[in-house]
């Protein structure tokens, strides 16, 4: 009889234990949202990368080839800043990336000579 109720004791404990991992998997977790503490809105890395990209990429192409100085108009500030870093890193393989500049501006240049 007590073999019988270690088993039993032993199930229970399984079957619990089984119950409390299904229902821990199932439920959906909650992740805290960080404040941004600078007070500026994040920045979506896809649309940064997307920008990198599309801007900053030809302008770059453009400059090694030509020689002649690109403006690159950014939304904000912070991606500004942003470009402005990764430029000055990617300086240190390749000078004629000196000749682009990055400006904040609503709407980019249209002008070939003008927007990268």
């Amino acid at each position: 009889m007590q073999q019988l109720a270690e088993r039993h004791q032993r199930f229970q404990a399984a079957m619990r234990q089984g119950w409390k991992h299904l229902i821990g998997t199932a439920r959906p977790r909650r992740t805290r949202q960080r404040r941004n503490r600078a007070g500026q809105p994040a920045i979506d890395p896809v649309a940064l990368t997307m920008l990198a990209v599309n801007r900053l990429g030809p302008a770059t192409v453009r400059t090694a080839t030509q020689g002649r100085a690109l403006v690159v108009a950014v939304p904000d500030t912070h991606t500004a800043e942003i470009f402005r870093a990764a430029l000055q890193e990617m300086q240190k393989t390749r000078r004629t990336d000196r000749l682009v500049d990055v400006v904040v501006a609503a709407e980019p240049a249209r002008r070939w000579g003008r927007d990268a």
